[in-house]
């Protein structure tokens, strides 16, 4: 399902910011898909995210829950090209991705927050 909810997490800039993240997360056994971090924020893709949110709310950090796509592509030169030819195509802006992690052999997948998420899930998904 290209529909999906990312974690977005405020990160103090000083060491161990990132691993009180990680610590917290896998202290309550929600596990990450995918993972960014720039600008003093991490966004996160869990596998449930309001435990996450909960988990980090629990160490004083504060973390919301926003839509985001998410889009499993072959993994091959192009595909990351021709998905978002497709969006452009369509009119729809991604505001930024990042990538993350399959189970699957031969598969990518990325994360987007795109302009218009409903008209985005129809043409990738």
């Amino acid at each position: 399902m290209p529909r999906n909810k990312q974690l977005t997490v405020q990160l103090a800039n000083k060491p161990g910011a990132l691993a009180q993240v990680a610590q917290a997360l896998g202290e309550a056994k929600v596990n990450m898909r995918a993972l960014a971090v720039f600008e003093g924020r991490a966004k996160i893709i869990a596998e449930d995210p309001a435990k996450g949110r909960d988990a980090l709310q629990k160490v004083g950090l504060y973390a919301s829950i926003e839509d985001c796509l998410t889009v499993d592509m072959l993994d091959r030169p192009g595909s990351l090209g021709d998905i978002c030819a497709r969006l452009a195509g369509a009119g729809i802006n991604i505001d930024y991705a990042y990538t993350g992690i399959t189970q699957s052999a031969g598969k990518a997948v990325v994360v987007m927050v795109v302009s218009d998420l409903d008209r985005a899930a129809k043409i990738v998904g």
